[in-house]
């Protein structure tokens, strides 16, 4: 089940009593500016007590004061596929606050550039871009339509609350695709990072991949998932399947600045994998 929620600028929607619910992603570049940065996270940061039963989680987002400089967060699916790098910065625009994320493979080729705003009640992505390469070799951006941009709440109230993800764009070959992600909060755990213990919260992901081709004809994939979030550190782990068979799953193992993603990318160029 599928829910669709009516989303109004600068705040995301949330349902209750319903099944299932929904999420996810991140990257532009500006020039931070850090004394404002600064005082508007650590007013951000705050988390309240609330008497509405309701429970204040920004602090499992991504730590956006320790983000001004910008840092690589580099995931693992194991050794049979390629880490996934995101890299994260938080910036200033215009006085509105973002997290910035841009996806590379090894090549430090990009593959997607997202954009998220800080609002009063959580995350909203603003822009999405995917790369595709031409047969020149050339990567060509391609801008989403983002209907629906919840990325994070900053409050949960129970697993029955219900957050709405979508966004839909036309790839070179004029096929259109449409991600749909429904998504709940799932409970608490522990994670160990590097050798130190970190609160986790979940969301579990039931997600719709759609795909309309002009001649080909249509075709939908269901997938099922779940994302932890650690508080002080955000996303460590993200995972995804279709029913009946294991998903993949990203765990993060390491966090570092651009300079070393970059090193790492110039040695697989002069020493290629045999």
């Amino acid at each position: 089940m599928f829910v669709s929620l009516n989303c109004k600028d600068n705040t995301l929607p949330l349902a209750h009593n319903v099944d299932i619910a929904l999420h996810i992603s991140y990257h532009i570049f500006f020039m931070p500016f850090r004394p404002i940065l600064s005082l508007f996270f650590a007013l951000i940061l705050l988390s309240g007590c609330r008497n509405d039963g309701s429970r204040d989680i920004r602090d499992y987002y991504f730590p956006l004061k320790k983000l001004q400089e910008g840092l690589v967060y580099e995931y693992s699916a194991g050794d049979s596929l390629t880490p996934a790098y995101w890299y994260f910065r938080s910036v200033l625009d215009n006085n509105q606050p973002y997290l910035t994320g841009a996806y590379y493979e090894q090549e430090l080729e990009p593959i997607q550039i997202t954009r998220e705003a800080v609002v009063k009640n959580g995350i909203l992505q603003k822009d999405l871009r995917l790369f595709t390469q031409s047969p020149s070799g050339k990567s060509s951006p391609i801008i989403a339509n983002i209907e629906y941009g919840n990325a994070f709440p900053f409050t949960v109230r129970d697993s029955l609350g219900v957050f709405l993800y979508k966004v839909q764009w036309t790839d070179d070959e004029g096929q259109n695709i449409t991600i749909t992600k429904n998504r709940r909060f799932a409970g608490d755990s522990t994670l160990t990072f590097q050798g130190k213990s970190y609160p986790v919260i979940f969301f579990s992901v039931l997600e719709s991949v759609e795909l309309e081709h002009p001649t080909q004809g249509y075709f939908e994939q269901i997938l099922r998932g779940r994302e932890a979030f650690a508080k002080g550190l955000g996303l460590v782990m993200f995972e995804k399947g279709p029913d009946h068979e294991s998903p993949i799953r990203y765990t993060l193992i390491d966090r570092y600045p651009m300079t070393q993603l970059e090193q790492k990318a110039l040695k697989r160029k002069s020493h290629p994998p045999s």
